[in-house]
Parts: C-alpha cells; structure tokens; sequence
C-alpha cells in the first residue's frame, strides 16, 4: 500500500504541478512539459522497481536519482506557487502542508531504495531485535521481492526524522543512511522556517491592507445635508 500511495503521489503531482503556475501564463512552456515527463519517468521506473525481484536491486539506483529529481523540482513549484498568492486563505494552507507531507513522504522512498540497494542500512529494535525492515531478506536474501519491504515502518522513521523527534526504535546504521537521516532532519524545520515565514509575512500584510481599508470607508466624508432652501428654489 505505501508504494502504490507514492506512486499515486508522483502522478498527482505531474498533473496538477505540470499546469502552468506562473502569474499570466496563459499556456504552458517548455519546463512545464519536461516535469511532466519527469513524473511520468518516475512513475514507469519505481514500478519496475517494485516489481523486481531482490537480485535485480541496482534499479534502485535511478528511481533514486530521478526520484529525488522530481520531488524537489516538485517542491520548487509548489513553493512558486505559494509565493505568489496575496492572500492566505484554506488553500495556500493546504499547499504549505502538502509540501510537507511531500517531504516525508519522499524520504521514506529514498529510505526504501537504499535498505534494497544496500540491506542493513536501518535496523529495527522495537520488539524484533536486530530484525531488518526487510521482512523476507533475512531468510532468503535472493528470493525476496521488493515488495517484501516495510514501506509503512520506513516512512514511520522517515516522518520521525522529518519531526526530529527520533525515539530510536529505528536506527541507521551505514554512514549513509545516517547522512541521509540528518539531511531529512534538516529539511523538515528549514521548510517550516521558510514557508511559515512566508505565510505570516502575507497574512499580516494582508491583515493591514484590510484595515486600511476599514479606515478610508470610515473616513470617507457622507453626501452633504439635505437643504430646504433648495427645494424651495425647485
């Protein structure tokens, strides 16, 4: 399930991140087709990733690489996105926790790819021990399937270490997998710094405009009293 969900995810963002996203574009141009294909890349290679069996491994390799691509292209539009609506409202707030939703989610895939490319990058203590997150490889280390994989665990671990919360049950164990554990640990308070900054910037500069706006309507001179003279001169 946690492979077909990120699956899904790469194809929801080549749709709607591969629209036009820049103010006054009325058509699409040329980088908005080539993210488009690179979701489309990205899609065709982790399926044929997932179903390949464990000796065919190094395939990892370039949904690795295309997949980390595509995420922070993905990102880099969403934030284009986000910087240029003027006012906050339900839908730049969705968008800002897409994005780091997207964050988690895309460091549990390059957490998945690196225990198939290289078992024995993270090891699980909480209640088995020693035991890999690879269910199948310990047995059959030949034999085993991609899918054999905890993808739910890993993305646990990866959404941990977004939060840098870190309770330990998972830990790294390669010089890798500790790196990329740090970087995922790194990113996940620099987003919030940059797009909470974002966000509070626009909501009280639109917060001043609207009362602005309040103090000319009220300082706004009414229409001049109503004379009997006048009438009378009618």
């Amino acid at each position: 399930m946690g492979a077909l969900g990120t699956m899904l995810l790469v194809l929801l963002l080549a749709i709607e991140l591969g629209q036009p996203i820049r103010a006054r574009q009325s058509r699409s141009h040329w980088n908005d087709g080539v993210y488009r294909r690179a979701g489309i890349l990205a899609l065709l290679l982790e399926a044929l990733w997932i179903s390949s069996p464990g000796q065919f491994a190094f395939i990892g390799f370039p949904v690795l690489i295309v997949n980390t691509v595509f995420i922070a292209w993905s990102l880099r539009r969403l934030l284009i996105c986000l910087g240029q609506e003027k006012r906050v409202g339900m839908d730049v707030l969705g968008g800002a926790v897409a994005g780091y939703l997207l964050l988690g989610i895309s460091g549990g895939l390059v957490f998945s790819v690196l225990e198939t490319i290289a078992p024995g990058s993270f090891v699980d203590h909480a209640g088995r021990g020693q035991e890999l997150l690879l269910s199948g490889l310990a047995s059959d280390p030949a034999g085993f399937r991609i899918w054999d994989l905890d993808f739910s665990r890993i993305h646990y671990f990866a959404f941990v270490s977004l939060t840098t919360v870190g309770y330990g049950d998972i830990i790294p164990a390669t010089s890798v997998s500790q790196f990329l554990s740090v970087s995922l640990s790194i990113c996940g308070p620099l987003y919030l710094a940059i797009v909470m900054g974002l966000l509070i910037s626009r909501y009280t500069i639109q917060g001043e405009e609207e009362q602005q706006v309040r103090q000319r309507g009220s300082a706004a001179p009414g229409p001049p009293p109503h004379s009997g003279a006048d009438s009378d001169d009618r």
